[in-house]
């Protein structure tokens, strides 16, 4: 299936992040391991989007590790 909707990605990457609570990744890795075995191949523009919806919506959070984002469940204060 090509033309993914972002909404599909995003829960599909929220899916596996509760799943597997302490992965993270970059959207390389992402798009290699989290979503290509789920047999969901969206352009890497489609995760980026996807990626900064979840972050909006703080179900997930970025760091730096080089030049590259890594991203993660989101920490709570709880």
């Amino acid at each position: 299936m090509n033309g993914y909707p972002v909404r599909v990605v995003a829960n599909a990457i929220a899916n596996f992040l509760y799943a597997h609570p302490s992965c993270a990744d970059s959207i390389e890795g992402i798009e290699q391991w989290w979503l290509r075995p789920q047999g969901i191949t969206p352009p890497v523009d489609v995760i980026a989007r996807a990626l900064d919806l979840l972050e909006m919506e703080q179900v997930i959070e970025s760091r730096r590790a080089g030049s590259h984002a890594i991203w993660r469940l989101r920490k709570t204060d709880d």
